[in-house]
């Protein structure tokens, strides 16, 4: 009888661990891409499905659910205040929607500084590029003519680059906001709705339409980020044309999202262990070979930011001082 015990009590112990087992190897994890389907924040949130499984406990399976809306919120929101807490729920949104958090804007309900920043595929140089059709050949003709651009909307770097170049270096941008992502301003554009798009990702448009560039039929007027891009020598730099110290301040502030671009982050509240975890994991996946052919083929940049650094940078941002917080805010009223 005691062996019977023990064999019994041996089974249910076996059974219950083939059941933990199988319960994290056929474990889900959802991805929110806070863009349409085919635009980057897309891509890279399909990148990162196709292999971060391998590098977790269980090999869980990884899935993206595209949530586009409001330049990266609605997916930023739907992570903050109704996505899981236990590492099962991750996003890929704009860095912009940082800013909004930092100004206070009711769109975001959210602290930036409280998401799980896990790491980032690279850091970004936004460009402002134009069809060749349309009028403005140089970026003093940004300043003496309107132009139509595109954007997402509130949060998105179409939106918050645009603002800042009218405020700050005297452009004349018309923004028609509300297209859902990169690739139906694309389409816009080459249907002449929009004569550009401001705060466009550099490895975007090389990516969406690097035949347009091939063809000439695209013109970069300005480039926007903390470094100059070596694939643009000749474009001026968004930094070096503020009038004044003040100016470049704000500007500096404001292109802190180039810095956090294409990050994969979790909602707050998630467990230390599971942000360690996932974010050594993340670490792993980006140095793996496999990993690193597929971003070549989707013509995706790899310069990893690590989770860590991408959270201090959110950090020293809020950090600023308030006057000079005001100043940026400022511009989105």
């Amino acid at each position: 009888m005691p062996y019977l015990r023990f064999a019994l009590a041996l089974s249910l112990v076996f059974a219950a661990h083939s059941a933990c087992a199988q319960t994290q190897k056929t474990s889900t994890i959802t991805i929110f891409a806070g863009s349409s389907v085919g635009g980057l924040y897309d891509l890279t949130a399909r990148l990162w499905s196709r292999h971060l499984g391998r590098f977790l406990p269980g090999e869980p399976t990884v899935i993206v659910q595209n949530m586009p809306g409001a330049g990266g919120l609605t997916a930023a929101n739907h992570l903050a205040n109704l996505a899981p807490r236990d590492g099962t729920a991750l996003g890929v949104t704009t860095a912009s929607a940082v800013l909004l958090s930092l100004f206070g804007d009711p769109s975001a309900r959210f602290d930036a500084r409280r998401f799980a920043w896990i790491g980032g595929r690279s850091m970004e140089t936004a460009v402002c590029a134009f069809w060749h059709e349309a009028h403005p050949r140089t970026f003093e003709d940004l300043r003496r003519t309107e132009t139509v651009i595109g954007s997402s909307g509130p949060g998105a770097r179409s939106y918050t680059h645009a603002i800042m170049f009218n405020a700050l270096l005297g452009t004349k941008f018309r923004n028609v906001s509300g297209y859902p992502g990169g690739s139906e301003m694309s389409v816009a554009m080459e249907r002449r709705e929009i004569d550009g798009e401001c705060g466009w990702s550099w490895g975007s448009l090389k990516s969406r339409t690097g035949q347009w560039l091939r063809d000439g039929k695209l013109r970069i007027l300005a480039q926007s980020a903390m470094k100059k891009s070596p694939d643009l020598p000749d474009v001026p730099m968004a930094l070096d044309l503020a009038p004044t110290p003040e100016a470049r301040a704000v500007m500096e502030a404001l292109l802190t999202d180039t810095l956090l671009a294409w990050p994969l982050i979790g909602p707050p509240g998630m467990p230390g262990s599971a942000i360690a975890r996932l974010r050594m994991a993340f670490n792993a996946m980006m140095s793996d070979p496999a990993l690193l052919r597929d971003a070549e083929r989707s013509q995706l940049d790899v310069d990893v930011v690590r989770g860590e650094d991408m959270q201090a940078i959110v950090n020293k941002l809020f950090e600023l001082p308030p006057p000079l917080i005001d100043r940026a805010k400022a511009l989105f009223k």
